[in-house]
């Protein structure tokens, strides 16, 4: 279990040139009150559009809406720790790796503290070169890498693809790639990019009937009282329900409230405060859409909403 004042960081890996950059001032441009740390190796690697841009001195960059960028140098860890410490913490790390990091690697790092935790590794593909990079000699281990640490993979640029099926096709039959979400210009929605936001689940409601894009759905989760948080987080994460991301509370046999969230193979789940409303969000695709196995699969823990 995370500590409850940890916070969460998702790592976004990807080949020199897949689509990093845009996906984070796509994810800055979405924030809406939720108050996002980039963290970079070097400003200059992060080309933040200009008109994000409030303030800016030594190693850190001010961003509207109450983001902040920060640069850690050779340091991560002692960035992360100053980060955690801010007067007004950020509600979410993302930290950007470069073209060439290795993301389990990053992880392991993140894991040596206490005040932040990996919440997930999205890693970006560039549709019109993968097949070429999977193959290419000198680069082809670490791209596989940074494709295999991933809880999400996005497959972007899908939009300069010339063949359409033969791309999918190759995609579908690729073991590691047949999940991969295919988008254009990295842009994607922040719930499936960082998770479902801090909002009460009246909200989340309102905005999961209103739907996310042609490519997911959404589904309210009612749980029963005091049902086991671990066995539920754990369930969310079965390979063949094809869940995104998952997030919200329980109330466990304790009589607590804990937070459950899943994204990918991980899954988390920590104590949090007495006033949150017992429910969760589901998010998948619907390339892979299965209510009924899905409704199954859960049905001891609670019920789907209509």
């Amino acid at each position: 279990m995370t500590t409850l004042d940890a916070i969460p960081v998702t790592i976004v890996s990807g080949y020199l040139g897949a689509g990093k950059t845009t996906l984070v001032n796509n994810a800055l441009r979405k924030a809406n009150g939720l108050k996002l740390a980039i963290l970079v190796n070097e400003f200059g690697n992060l080309a933040i559009d200009e008109d994000l841009i409030i303030a800016q001195d030594d190693n850190m960059i001010s961003l509207a809406g109450g983001c902040i960028c920060c640069s850690y140098g050779n340091d991560m860890l002692l960035s992360l720790k100053e980060l955690a410490a801010l007067d007004s913490k950020p509600d979410q790390i993302i930290l950007e790796a470069s073209g060439v990091a290795i993301p389990s690697a990053i992880e392991s790092s993140v894991s040596l503290i206490d005040e932040c935790y990996t919440e997930s590794i999205v890693s970006i593909i560039d549709c019109e070169q993968i097949q070429e990079q999977l193959n290419a000699k000198y680069i082809a281990d670490t791209v596989l890498s940074q494709i295999e640490s991933a809880d999400l993979i996005l497959a972007n640029k899908a939009d300069l693809i010339k063949n359409d099926t033969e791309f999918y096709n190759w995609k579908e039959n690729h073991n590691i790639l047949n999940k991969a979400i295919t988008v254009s210009h990295s842009d994607i929605d922040l719930d499936i990019f960082l998770g479902i936001t801090r909002q009460d689940l009246e909200l989340r409601t309102r905005q999961v009937e209103e739907g996310h894009t042609d490519k997911f759905w959404s589904k309210v989760f009612t749980p029963h009282t005091s049902i086991d948080p671990i066995k539920l987080s754990q369930a969310l994460t079965l390979k063949y329900l094809f869940l995104v991301r998952a997030k919200g509370h329980v109330l466990g046999s304790d009589q607590k409230i804990y937070e459950v969230q899943s994204v990918g193979h991980r899954s988390y789940v920590r104590s949090t405060q007495k006033d949150k409303t017992p429910g969760l969000v589901l998010i998948g695709t619907k390339e892979h859409m299965n209510f009924d196995l899905l409704s199954q699969s859960l049905k001891e823990f609670g019920s789907l909403s209509a």
